[in-house]
């Protein structure tokens, strides 16, 4: 049982160091992250950033813990009549905090750059986005208002790449791009995708003969 309850104490530990330990360098922030559009990316940092700011949170949490601690086996040790192994337990679980103090503390500050990089970036993303803002919305608002705009972007490029690669679009990749009329259409102004093609479609009644016929282009 007291091999157990070391072995959590350590695992907490380690926990705690992965949590606050530097995720990203500024270039994957600001090229590798998901996103082809600003609002997009906005997105993406700042769940990233709320992720780290938790972490940090951690920092405090972990010193008020080995606070208490100390203070508790101050006071088995004076007169609170613990008992030998409370004691002995207690000390070897400060004994493993104290071990990982050094490294917390250089993950703890690895975070606290990596807070600075994030809010630099999204300081800049919101140069760009803030005038597109639709009049009242909420950045939640904007993703969703920006959510054609991102997959027609991102598959956009994947069709692009596997041309560059492979001189043509893979099946799954066009398929998914007749998900959405508009971004079919923008695939064909730019000659992705040849301009007389049109998205089939069946019957909405199912009761009618089966037949498919070419859905004519949607104007944005």
């Amino acid at each position: 049982m007291q091999e157990l309850e070391l072995l959590d104490v350590v695992q907490r530990h380690v926990l705690l160091i992965n949590m606050a330990q530097k995720f990203n360098t500024e270039f994957n922030y600001r090229y590798q992250v998901i996103g082809c559009t600003p609002w997009e990316k906005i997105k993406t940092l700042k769940g990233f950033l709320e992720g780290r700011i938790r972490a940090q949170a951690l920092e405090e949490v972990g010193n008020l813990k080995h606070q208490a601690k100390l203070s508790k086996l101050n006071y088995l040790k004076n007169g609170g009549e613990g008992l030998e192994h409370e004691i002995l337990e207690l000390k070897a679980e400060i004994l493993e905090a104290e071990s990982h103090e050094e490294t917390l503390k250089e993950a703890f500050e690895l975070t606290k750059d990596e807070i600075k990089i994030l809010k630099k970036l999204l300081k800049e993303l919101y140069v760009i986005a803030e005038p597109t803002r639709i009049e009242g919305y909420t950045d939640e608002q904007m993703f969703e208002a920006n959510a054609a705009n991102e997959f027609t972007v991102d598959i956009g490029r994947e069709i692009q790449a596997e041309m560059i690669a492979n001189g043509r679009p893979s099946p799954a990749k066009l398929r998914n791009a007749m998900s959405n009329p508009h971004t079919w259409n923008a695939l064909k102004q730019v000659g992705l995708i040849p301009k007389q093609t049109k998205i089939l479609e069946g019957n909405i009644n199912p009761k009618l003969k089966i037949e498919l016929k070419g859905v004519e282009d949607e104007t944005v």
